[in-house]
């Protein structure tokens, strides 16, 4: 299972996440984030959905022929959904190996919104929730690798990026950009961490590292 996912995430674009959190490799002092972007490999329009497995349930609605969303479920029990609207070129790739995973993507507004989800284990859930309101959009990539983690992140406003990472069992995490220019890197490396929810206002650059 965990072979076919990471051939799949060569194709829409999540394989960084699922070779482990090494954005997280240096000291926190010596860190610079670099910017989430569209992996040249991935599609540019259009829905693609592969299922391997019992009960998978996926969705993709898009107004726009310049929108694409690209979805893989190994397992079984999981669902994913993905919702583009707006003008945006929006892009969205969910890879799910496991079983009773969720993961929702919405992405709004008229410029470019970037989601890179992968969810390695079971009973995991993801939410993303972005709306460019800006010249610059959004962009995102989140790892789950374990069972039971809890991810939500809303982006609302312009140029703000995020990476979130959740590398063990019952993790919480919850993270909020507004306005524009905020840049976060966030691991939770360990279980039952707790949720410390992050606000990003405008401006603000923070590396996260929780472990326990």
């Amino acid at each position: 299972m965990a072979k076919h996912a990471n051939r799949f995430a060569e194709v829409i674009g999540t394989a960084g996440l699922l070779a482990g959190c090494a954005m997280f490799a240096a000291p926190v002092a010596a860190q610079t984030f670099v910017d989430v972007t569209v992996p040249p490999t991935a599609p540019t329009s259009g829905v693609f959905i592969e299922q391997i497995g019992d009960n998978n349930t996926a969705e993709a609605t898009q107004i726009s022929t310049t929108q694409a969303a690209a979805i893989s479920q190994d397992g079984n029990s999981n669902e994913a959904a993905v919702d583009q609207s707006g003008a945006g070129a929006h892009y969205a790739g969910i890879v799910q190996a496991g079983d009773d995973n969720d993961a929702e993507v919405v992405q709004e507004g008229d410029v470019e919104s970037i989601a890179l989800v992968s969810q390695l284990g079971n009973g995991n859930m993801a939410t993303l929730s972005q709306n460019d309101i800006g010249a610059i959009g959004s962009a995102a990539e989140v790892l789950q690798s374990g069972n039971g983690n809890s991810l939500s992140l809303t982006q609302d406003g312009s140029d703000n990026q995020a990476r979130l990472a959740q590398v063990g069992d019952n993790n919480a995490m919850t993270a909020v950009q507004v306005g524009a220019g905020n840049r976060l890197e966030w691991q939770q490396n360990g279980n039952g961490l707790p949720d410390m929810s992050i606000t990003q206002t405008g401006g603000a650059t923070a590396f996260i590292s929780q472990s326990n």
